[in-house]
């Protein structure tokens, strides 16, 4: 995957210069991080991938069954 802010002028290159797992956040917002993967022929290589989102918690929200039915009887 290329990426157009990995290609202006303040990117970091892909010469080989970085620790693995360093982090780079382009000026969209996307988060890059460099690492060993997979290019598309299938070999490994170390590159600048897109990191995955962070899943975010959902937000708590109200019971809704007691609203319909009632508490439970037992």
């Amino acid at each position: 995957m290329i990426h157009i802010c990995l290609q202006t002028q303040g990117a970091p290159s892909n010469d080989g210069g970085h620790a693995v797992g360093e982090r780079w956040v382009c000026s969209c917002g996307d988060t890059f991080v460099y690492r060993e993967g997979f290019n598309r022929a299938g070999y490994p290589s170390v590159e600048w991938w897109p990191m995955p989102v962070v899943p975010q918690p959902r937000q708590e929200q109200k019971v809704r069954r007691g609203l319909l039915f009632g508490p439970r009887k037992g």
